[in-house]
């Protein structure tokens, strides 16, 4: 399976993420594991958030076990970063 092209997080179940999934997060390594966080899944549940190449074939064995349980978003990385401009462009101050 591919990794989603989007992840759209739900509603949290509650207010912050367990310290737990907080921990697991920054400790997270794999070698296609480009960026790692914490998000929620459409359901709200708590969950570790990875990104990996588009091209990825998940899920991956030593993350879901790194996970400790949590359940695992995967999402494909862009193809290029993400360009910042100016937030109204041709207006002058």
């Amino acid at each position: 399976m591919k990794p989603a092209r989007t992840h759209h997080a739900g509603e949290p179940s509650t207010p912050e993420p367990p310290e737990r999934l907080l921990a697991v997060a920054d400790t997270c390594h794999d070698p296609q594991v480009r960026q790692c966080g914490v998000t929620t899944t459409a359901d709200g549940r708590w969950a570790l958030y990875v990104t990996v190449p588009a091209d990825a074939t998940v899920p991956i064995a030593s993350i879901e076990r790194q996970a400790d349980g949590f359940p695992v978003v995967y999402e494909a990385e862009l193809p290029a970063p993400v360009r910042a401009g100016p937030a109204f462009p041709g207006r002058r101050r």
